[in-house]
């Protein structure tokens, strides 16, 4: 008797999954804890282990999205039952409604298939607006077309029998082709970019944030030049230490010494409890690229123990981290646990300028530092220029009033402007 696979539930938070590629094709036989499929939740894509052996028959295409629990596909125990399910998904398949008939949209005949994967979902027939003819496409690429205005019309398909699928949309809209000129009131659309996944959790998360959290944001600026020239001795032994130690790991190394004075600032709401942590998770904000230029996202990786590390091997760490996360390779511990958060934009901000970043919930406290700026200040009587760093700190003031939080930026304060606090 075959067995039902479901959409697994990857993460506590994880309500819905996106099936992004099957890494088997339909009628395969796999065996149990052999890589079956990449699945994407939110923000991380996992490589899952199939939990039984068999034929491998396919429910749910490639790039489709489902509630967890839901049937995604049944493994056969044999090649004949494995036909009995084939042709039971093409006979229903091949029911067509009026709805269908009047619309333009072809029975299906066979089983499709969208990049590359084998495809139970029926090929749809989009009416062409170019000489009357029809364009095959599948649904999901009939819809990411629509999401961000591309003709189909001027499109040419790599799947089966010249089908549209969904890599074609992605490709033309990288590359700018069979974009259809939308208006609307008179103004001319540049792009229009779905509410969807990455982007549609992004606004889901800082929304509940700044709904749920008594959120403050104070600001200073720390002078780093010391701290400019201690990094500089760094560098130059970049081929000794196996890395060029960058600022971040500094700045996590600074926040790692202040919460030993104010372990208060490395807390977390559960529930109706504060919860301090001994240990310090360092949640790093880390910009990912999307599919096209306007549709980056957002991650928060989790650095884990920092208090332990030094600051090459926190680079170190913090390099390999951002890799995994950026080449789509993270794990579930990679991507929870964290107990403070640094949101950095230094080098991408005008230099001097400040930002009130929005906490990571369900953290207490988050530093955004912001790009230097070289200004002159009186020292001993003599006016001397000085790099100073733009901070700002975040924090929840259900769990963090004002003095530990000012005790706090004190200490972070010290330890940049006198980095020997924090490498002693």
């Amino acid at each position: 008797m075959a067995i039902d696979y479901t959409m697994p539930k990857l993460a506590m938070a994880m309500n819905e999954g996106t099936i992004n590629e099957w890494l088997l094709n339909e009628g395969d036989y796999v065996e149990k804890g052999g890589v079956l499929a990449t699945i994407e939740t939110e923000k991380v894509s996992y490589d899952v282990e199939s939990p039984d052996a068999g034929y491998l028959h396919i429910i749910v295409a490639a790039g489709e999205t489902v509630d967890c629990e839901v049937l995604v596909a049944k493994f056969a125990e044999s090649e004949e039952e494995l036909a009995e399910l084939q042709q039971a998904s093409a006979a229903g398949a091949s029911t067509e409604t009026p709805a269908a008939q009047e619309s333009g949209v072809d029975a299906p005949t066979s089983v499709g298939a969208d990049a590359g994967q084998i495809q139970v979902a029926p090929a749809a027939a989009v009416t062409s607006t170019q000489g009357g003819g029809r364009i095959k496409a599948s649904p999901l690429a009939r819809k990411l077309a629509t999401d961000v205005g591309l003709n189909l019309a001027l499109l040419t398909g790599t799947g089966p029998g010249g089908r549209i699928v969904k890599r074609d949309v992605l490709s033309a809209q990288e590359r700018g082709v069979g974009m259809a000129a939308a208006t609307v009131g008179g103004d001319r659309i540049l792009a229009k970019i779905p509410m969807q996944g990455m982007r549609k959790t992004i606004a889901s998360r800082m929304t509940q944030s700044l709904q749920e959290a008594a959120q403050l944001s104070s600001g200073w600026e720390s002078d780093i030049t010391e701290l400019l020239a201690v990094r500089k001795r760094f560098v130059a032994r970049e081929e000794q230490l196996g890395t060029r130690v960058s600022m971040n790991a500094f700045l996590i190394k600074a926040m790692a010494c202040a919460i030993k004075q104010v372990p208060i600032a490395n807390s977390c709401l559960e529930g109706d409890e504060l919860v301090i942590y001994d240990n310090i998770n360092m949640g790093i904000a880390i910009s990912v690229p999307g599919s096209t230029e306007y549709d980056s996202g957002l991650m928060v990786a989790v650095l884990r123990n920092v208090e332990h590390m030094g600051v090459v091997e926190i680079d170190i760490a913090m390099k390999a981290l951002i890799t995994r996360i950026r080449e789509g390779k993270a794990s579930a511990e990679d991507m929870s646990g964290s107990t403070i958060t640094l949101s950095s934009t230094a080098g991408l901000a005008p230099p001097g300028m400040t930002t009130t970043p929005v906490l990571n919930l369900p953290n207490a406290a988050l530093l955004g530092p912001s790009t230097p700026i070289e200004r002159p200040m009186l020292i001993d009587g003599q006016v001397v220029p000085r790099t100073l760093m733009p901070l700002s700190f975040t924090f929840d003031h259900r769990m963090l009033d004002g003095e530990p939080a000012a005790r706090f930026m004190k200490a972070l304060h010290d330890c940049l402007e006198h980095p020997e606090l924090m490498l002693a």
